[in-house]
């Protein structure tokens, strides 16, 4: 596994580098890019330039390619779900693994999903490819961009958690009894050992299993 180099996309530079750490803490090289420079500019990205977003990711996978590296991890939920990643990986003929390719793997596991990510787009997008495998799965999402602002500035995990009442959200999950939650944004396992204070029910952080993915393809070689 040492010799394998692993290349990480994200949203901004904290959480390319948050990709990156992951992967380094694991035994994999890696090397980051992102594609925007703080949370407003790629959720804008998201939202509002999907087109954009796409060329700029097609030309870092250009220069990926050029370093002779086959994988990448896409270390963002909701740039997973704004550009066509599958798309991507067959026109560059480059393995990609994201957050959704996890959820797709596990949704047929679940009744009921709540997920917590950076924006609605990220929500919906999780939705489509949960209820693509299991249309009989509901899922509850909420998005709070702000979130993902404050974890960017250093803002400990227990203000953060206070100051936008995550105390509630994770009660309503209780309450209406989900399945599980999930952290819909690479971000947020910073904010999980607070979230599980206020949890009667499991929380998954979708990076463990990403990183099964690239395992169980080093396994093969």
């Amino acid at each position: 596994m040492d010799s394998m180099k692993v290349s990480v996309i994200a949203g901004t530079p904290i959480d390319t580098q948050m990709g990156v750490d992951f992967l380094i803490s694991k035994g994999i090289n890696a090397c980051g890019y992102s594609v925007s420079s703080c949370p407003e500019e790629q959720s804008k990205f998201q939202i509002l330039s999907p087109f954009e977003l796409a060329d700029k990711i097609r030309k870092i996978i250009k220069k990926i390619k050029s370093e002779n590296i086959d994988t990448i991890l896409i270390y963002c939920n909701s740039l997973s779900a704004s550009v066509d990643m599958d798309k991507l990986s067959i026109e560059e003929d480059i393995r990609i693994i994201t957050p959704l390719s996890i959820y797709k793997k596990i949704a047929y596991n679940f009744k009921n999903i709540g997920v917590l990510t950076a924006n609605n787009k990220s929500s919906a997008g999780i939705e489509k490819v949960v209820q693509s495998v299991n249309s009989d799965c509901n899922v509850i999402g909420i998005g709070i961009l702000p979130l993902v602002v404050d974890i960017e500035k250093g803002i400990s995990a227990e203000k953060i958690v206070e100051k936008f009442s995550l105390r509630n959200v994770m009660e309503f999950y209780n309450s209406i009894k989900v399945d599980v939650v999930i952290l819909g944004c690479t971000h947020f396992p910073y904010l999980y050992n607070e979230l599980k204070k206020y949890s009667e029910i499991p929380i998954l952080d979708p990076a463990e299993l990403m990183y099964d993915m690239i395992y169980e393809k080093v396994e093969m070689l």
